[in-house]
């Protein structure tokens, strides 16, 4: 159903972008994995179907790492049609926010918003290039309900969730903020280490929403506030084409 997409996604070496840069693949895609660790990167390359999975080792946070993934997908045709904006930064949980350390401060914003809006700076020509394009990006049920202990990561993803809502409605290609809500990965491990990880859903159990919203159909509106959760276990194809057709969720 994701045949002949081409989708980027961020944070692509672990967790949720991981789990999604492989669940794209299989789907069809050709994808461009981004993290800053290579052989994480090459893990998931080794996990994907051969040929669907394009490493990119780059630093988000610099100028060289962001065009280290615009030439990138230059040198592949110059064009995108889905980008994923998974990477994130939890930084300092349980402090207060008079305590929480100012370089760890500017570190987390500078993640999870500052990169990710330079990011799409530099890619936006890329997508405007391709056929019904779209950018997802990966909002936090901390941003959605503040809770005391999280700092800059909710104050952070609160802030994502502002630049979706502006993009959405400046730009002509198709804008999603999704909640993924608690999922087995390093960062959910780190944020909460007494908790069991078999208890919380995996990456490819929130995959559908993600592999629905990237379809050149989807008929969710620009601008939808989603849950990944809502989609577990359900068809990502529902309403899109023939009846049943594409992979299983």
């Amino acid at each position: 159903m994701l045949t002949d997409r081409r989708i980027l996604v961020t944070g692509g070496s672990s967790g949720i972008g991981r789990g999604l840069s492989i669940a794209y693949a299989v789907a069809g895609a050709r994808v461009w994995a981004v993290a800053r660790r290579a052989s994480a990167l090459g893990e998931t390359v080794a996990a994907a179907p051969p040929g669907r999975v394009v490493p990119v080792v780059a630093d988000l946070l610099t100028e060289a790492g962001r065009n280290a993934v615009a030439t990138a997908v230059d040198r592949s045709g110059g064009v995108l049609n889905v980008t994923v904006h998974a990477a994130a930064l939890l930084g300092p949980v349980g402090v207060a926010l008079v305590d929480y350390p100012e370089a760890d401060w500017h570190e987390v914003f500078a993640t999870n918003v500052t990169a990710v809006h330079l990011l799409h700076r530099r890619l936006a020509g890329f997508l405007d290039a391709g056929s019904a394009p779209a950018v997802i990006g990966l909002a936090s049920t901390m941003g959605r309900a503040a809770r005391p202990g999280w700092g800059m990561y909710a104050i952070s993803k609160t802030a994502l969730e502002g630049w979706l809502a502006v993009l959405a409605r400046e730009w002509s290609g198709r804008v999603y903020s999704v909640n993924p809500g608690g999922t087995r990965s390093p960062m959910r491990a780190a944020a909460r280490p007494e908790e069991d990880p078999l208890t919380v859903p995996s990456p490819a159990d929130i995959a559908p929403l993600f592999l629905r919203l990237a379809h050149p159909d989807a008929p969710e509106p620009s601008g939808s506030v989603l849950e990944a959760r809502d989609w577990i276990g359900r068809d990502p194809w529902q309403g899109i084409g023939a009846p049943g057709a594409g992979p299983a969720a």
